[in-house]
């Protein structure tokens, strides 16, 4: 009981954080921010679809886990906010998608911002799909049910999701860019009963399964395209556990049993003694830029890492990655930013070195807005998983 009341004490220093921090115009109307960067000086004003999602996740779950209404004018918000940006337009050729981005939450006319992301929309309809096993919302189902038609629509022969369109994001071999989509289409297909979306999931799991090497990882979307340079090679494995998990429990198929049990024990070689998952082995060196071993990255691999154990641990039963996953938590909860700055303190940066137990490293490689890093403080992708992750704790 002691080590969910401290769990759930680092959640509520995160919520006053993104509360008091990061919230567009009155209470969140357009969404919450998507991250502060420390050596910049700048609030980034881009609000995204993804991370909202992700808070309004955690938003409903807390709701759950403690009975409290605290937060619920703000999920409405977000909610309210990502109705209004999902594509709606039924003769667009994007109906049913979300962009990247929306300047303060309402500009749609920067162009970085229009492209479309398939693992960001993917991690929304996974979010959707939670927050409707948590409160039976239909408006979430329908959105989650429009958005999964637009991405099966998008199907190559091969499994993966690709148009060249000029919008839709053109690193799709990744396994980011299919594990999400793949395995909410699967939760999917068992909510509504749809052989299409079945169909679409395992194809898609077909080819994401090619992706797997023998020692257990994934192939870094660095390896197959020299993209993604700065999403360390933990990021890439911790999210395929996720992935797997999904499938063995949707389908019952041994071979992603198989493929899990492979993935799961390379992320559980990959964790540091206290607790954080490192980036990577010598030996892995080259699967990605961002590659020094010391150091647990935040943005793309912690928070995802420790919802992937705990998945893990619901599909197999095995206490190993429950006890992973707790240990990850503890050591989250214990590098939270406490007495830096009131502007981020409750957060987390989003790299932290592991020998010398401090804030450590950057995302910068060939990336010039360094996505990630010591500097970069996360709501979504960090803060949202790590808490979403923390609650599925408390709760069991």
């Amino acid at each position: 009981m002691m080590k969910q009341a401290s769990l759930l004490a680092s959640v509520e220093k995160c919520l006053a954080w993104i509360e008091g921090q990061m919230l567009t115009f009155d209470r969140g109307y357009n969404g919450v921010y998507e991250r502060i960067r420390i050596d910049e000086k700048i609030r980034v004003n881009w609000v995204r679809p993804d991370c909202n999602t992700e808070i309004a996740r955690v938003l409903t779950l807390y709701k759950q886990v403690t009975g409290s209404w605290k937060y619920e004018a703000l999920n409405d918000n977000i909610k309210s906010w990502l109705a209004r940006v999902q594509e709606q337009d039924e003769t667009s050729a994007w109906y049913g998608s979300f962009p990247f981005y929306l300047v303060d939450g309402y500009d749609w006319y920067s162009r970085t911002g229009y492209f479309v992301y398939q693992n960001d929309n993917g991690r929304i309809l996974q979010g959707l799909l939670h927050m409707h096993e948590l409160e039976a919302d239909e408006k979430l189902l329908n959105s989650a049910v429009r958005l999964a038609n637009y991405w099966v629509s998008l199907q190559r022969p091969e499994g993966y999701f690709y148009r060249n369109d000029g919008r839709t994001q053109s690193c799709y071999l990744g396994q980011d860019f299919v594990g999400w989509l793949a395995s909410g289409l699967l939760k999917l297909s068992t909510l509504m009963g749809n052989e299409t979306y079945r169909i679409a999931a395992l194809k898609a799991f077909d080819y994401f399964l090619t992706l797997q090497l023998e020692d257990g990882r994934m192939r870094t979307s660095y390896e197959l395209m020299k993209r993604e340079d700065w999403r360390p090679l933990s990021s890439e494995t911790s999210k395929a556990v996720y992935a797997f998990s999904v499938a063995y429990q949707e389908t019952g198929d041994p071979k992603f049993a198989a493929a899990l049990e492979k993935a799961g024990r390379y992320i559980l070689r990959l964790q540091h003694q206290d607790g954080g998952i490192l980036n990577n082995d010598e030996q892995t060196k080259d699967a990605a830029l961002q590659n020094n071993e010391q150091l647990c990255d935040l943005v793309y691999t912690q928070g995802f890492a420790l919802m992937a154990l705990y998945e893990a641990w619901k599909a197999t039963n095995d206490e190993v990655y429950l006890q992973a996953a707790e240990k990850l938590a503890d050591f989250l909860a214990s590098i939270q930013c406490n007495g830096e700055s009131p502007l981020w303190d409750g957060a987390w940066r989003g790299s932290y070195n592991a020998a010398t137990r401090q804030w450590d490293g950057r995302a910068d490689q060939n990336n010039h807005i360094d996505e990630g890093g010591m500097y970069s403080v996360y709501t979504g992708w960090c803060a949202s998983t790590i808490m979403y992750g923390m609650l599925l704790l408390n709760k069991r």
